[in-house]
């Protein structure tokens, strides 16, 4: 008897438990349920293995279910496919929705999506006639890709295998380094090489060693390439006014004439210059006075004894000393000079005056 109600007992479980799955599969996976649905019919051009029971997504979430696809021989190929779906609450649609049939997961399964439209356009009306796409699978982009590029692809997977030969024979770069041994350790040398030239880079060895380690060398160099690049700013600020006519060298570059008489000034310098080498090509020769003062002795000597005897009477000027020296230091001396200067100017303007009665006089008593 215990045994019989064991086995009762596992029976029931294993009964109800089948009853449990039916009642899964019936209510939530094939969306049933008690309250009234809503039907709409759209139409696409193909069904893409659109079948019953497929899932309706309304942006993005499950809404409703596919319950039946029928073809229309009578109609536009834009919409030979009636697609019945149903839904437990109909979503509203505004123009500017779409309706697409697309692939539910890349490994298979079809699936309705529904997207609204804006909410802030006019609604669709109940009697409109609803018009859908049809997306494409994976698979088909992926091969009309390979369709639309075949000559491309062809002409790749030649070069990989010319590649791959080239590379198998020794040929190009990579192939002699797979094939030249001693191409190998060169190249390793030159590994070696960049990692050594890291490693004193790291340690501060060398000028960009110092560069990356020495702060204040580093501030430096920062500061003379920020001068360098104010001098180029300058002399780009100089070639623009003079562009721009402004300077002495905008004017030259902008106005004729001024530009004609410097060129007349630079030849009259040049003329000068040629004037002065003949001259002093004359002294060297002994000609003219610069070249008897050159050539003569005495003359030199002279010429020194004069220089120096007018260095020494301009410093007694300076000092005050002599008659002149005073006049020149004193103000007492220069107001009495100036003074007398003025009586003598008086006396000279008196007599001027008197001529003309001296003159008279004369004439009149007869004395000359």
């Amino acid at each position: 008897m215990e045994k019989t109600g064991r086995r009762d007992f596992i029976l029931g479980l294993v009964f109800f438990g089948a009853i449990a799955l039916l009642l899964y599969y019936t209510i939530v996976l094939t969306g049933f349920s008690f309250s009234d649905k809503v039907y709409m019919t759209a139409y696409f051009p193909n069904a893409n293995g659109l079948k019953e029971g497929d899932a309706i997504l309304v942006a993005g979430r499950p809404t409703g279910t596919v319950r039946a696809v029928v073809f229309h021989d009578d109609r536009p190929e834009d919409r030979r496919i009636g697609v019945r779906m149903e839904f437990t609450e109909a979503p509203t649609l505004h123009e500017g929705y779409f309706l697409r049939i697309a692939e539910f997961t890349v490994l298979g399964g079809r699936v309705i999506q529904i997207e609204p439209g804006p909410f802030t356009g006019p609604k669709i009306g109940d009697g409109a006639e609803l018009i859908g796409t049809v997306e494409s699978s994976a698979l088909a982009q992926f091969s009309d890709l390979l369709e639309r590029n075949e000559e491309d692809i062809t002409t790749i997977i030649a070069n990989l295998k010319t590649t791959s030969e080239d590379l198998a024979e020794g040929r190009g770069v990579i192939g002699a380094l797979l094939h030249d041994e001693g191409m190998r350790v060169d190249l390793e040398q030159a590994v070696k090489n960049a990692s050594d030239l890291i490693a004193d880079l790291r340690s501060g060895r060398g000028t960009l060693g110092a560069l990356l380690t020495d702060e204040a060398l580093r501030e430096r160099t920062v500061s003379i390439v920020e001068e360098a690049a104010n001098l180029v700013a300058d002399v780009g600020a100089i070639a623009q006014g003079a562009r721009n006519g402004e300077g002495l060298l905008g004017a030259l570059l902008n106005d004729p004439l001024l530009r004609e008489e410097a060129t007349s000034l630079v030849h009259n310098l040049d003329e000068i210059a040629v004037r002065l080498n003949v001259v002093i090509d004359d002294a060297i020769a002994g000609k003219g006075l610069l070249g008897t003062m050159i050539g003569d002795e005495q003359i030199a000597d002279d010429a020194k004894a004069f220089l120096g005897n007018l260095s020494e009477v301009t410093r007694r000027l300076k000092d005050g000393e002599g008659s002149l020296g005073r006049l020149l230091a004193e103000e007492q001396a220069y107001e009495e000079l100036l003074a007398a200067l003025q009586s003598l100017n008086g006396q000279l303007e008196d007599a001027r005056e008197a001529q003309p009665i001296s003159t008279f006089t004369q004439l009149l008593f007869g004395t000359f």
